[in-house]
This record gives C-alpha cells, sequence and structure tokens, in this order.
C-alpha cells in the first residue's frame, strides 16, 4: 500500500514537473519578454528612421541638386601644355562680343577655338561650356581646365565668363588663367585675385581625358 503511494507521489511530481517545464515553454519569463519587445522596438525603430530619412530624400525641393562627382580623370599633360603654348599665340588679340577668332574673341569663342584645334568640340557659349566635361576642385587644377565666372550682363550667380588654366602654383593654392577678356582682349590673369574674378567664380570643369577628347 506504500507503496503504491509513493508511486503516485512520484508521478504526480514528474507530471507537475513536466506540465511547469511545458508552462515555461509555452510563457516565456517577463525578462524575455522584454529583451524581445526592446529587439523588436529596435528594429521598428531603425526601419522608421531609415524610410524617414529616404522619404526627406526623396520629396526635398533639393532632392535633384545631387552633389557630382570630384574630377580623378587623369590629364594628358603633354597635350595640355602644347594648348597652353598656343592659346598663348593670341595674346593681345581684341575682344569681340560673337567673334570666335582668330582675329578677333570673345571669352567662349576663344575657349573653343584653342579647343577645336586639338580636335576637340566645345559648346559656343561658355553658359553650354559649363554643361561639359567633369566637375574639378580648385585644389585639383591642371593646365587646360576651364574655369567659369558670373558677369555684368549673365547676373550673379550665372556663367557669362569661361577662362581656361594655363599653370598652377600648388604651394600658393593659386593659378595663372587666360582669356578673352573684354577690356584687355586675350590676356592672362592670376586666381584667385581677391577681387572681381574671386567674387564671380562659379566652378572649374576638366575636358582634357573626358569622352570629349579624340
Amino acid at each position: 500500500m506504500l507503496k503504491r503511494i509513493f508511486l503516485s507521489i512520484a508521478l504526480c511530481a514528474g507530471l507537475t514537473t513536466s506540465i511547469n517545464a511545458d508552462h515555461a515553454n509555452l510563457h516565456p519569463t517577463h525578462a524575455e519578454l522584454a529583451k524581445e519587445a526592446t529587439q523588436e522596438g529596435t528594429e521598428a525603430f531603425n526601419s522608421f528612421v531609415e524610410r524617414a530619412y529616404e522619404s526627406a530624400r526623396m520629396f526635398s525641393p533639393f532632392a535633384t541638386v545631387m552633389p557630382e562627382p570630384v574630377n580623378n580623370t587623369s590629364v594628358d599633360f603633354e597635350l595640355a601644355d602644347q594648348m597652353v603654348d598656343y592659346a598663348a599665340r593670341f595674346l593681345g588679340t581684341r575682344y569681340i562680343l560673337g567673334a570666335s577668332g582668330p582675329k578677333a574673341f570673345d571669352c567662349s569663342g576663344f575657349t573653343s577655338y584653342v579647343y577645336k584645334n586639338f580636335g576637340i568640340k566645345l559648346n559656343r557659349s561658355s553658359r553650354d561650356q559649363y554643361t561639359q566635361g567633369e566637375k574639378v576642385n580648385m585644389a585639383d587644377l591642371q593646365p587646360g581646365d576651364l574655369l567659369f565666372f558670373s558677369s555684368r550682363s549673365s547676373g550673379r550667380g550665372r556663367v557669362g565668363h569661361v577662362a581656361m588654366v594655363a599653370s598652377v602654383d600648388r604651394e600658393n593654392n593659386t593659378c595663372v588663367f587666360i582669356h578673352a577678356s573684354t577690356k584687355k582682349g586675350v590676356t592672362y590673369q592670376k586666381f584667385p585675385d581677391g577681387n572681381y574674378y574671386s567674387r564671380n567664380f562659379i566652378g572649374a570643369r576638366r575636358i582634357l581625358g573626358t569622352n570629349l577628347q579624340p
């Protein structure tokens, strides 16, 4: 009789232990629930932030104003030197609006004439030339690169003048460009000048080494 009682107690204890274990598996502890909720909350928050950032980027009024890659194109320095030497032949040539050489130039007529001599076709206006080639930082300028400026006629912030880099001084972070000036004709100009050209500078573009070079 006692043996049966002990056997019944043992069976009940085993059953209770099994039920408790199953119950624990079906019902996690508060710590486990809290951990799971925290993890889900973190993932949900990160997903929300990512979606919000993407939405803001897509619908921002500046969404189409994307930074252009900095130019890392390799320049043919021998060709660049030849272009600079060729451009120097026209020093002193007078400025006439709409003229494209060789007896007179306007700014874009001069740059397009120089490039054309080396088989590279540039658009006729300075504004259209600004859409060609690739953007380049001032710190990476090389001879042959084009510099663009606003002018009195174009209005501030709009391209109205173009020049070609003739030489670069890395030590002083300056350059000299050659251009068709309204007052002096084809001439050299140091840049930055801390004056007119510094105030009206818009950007620089590289043509050599891009798909515009044959």
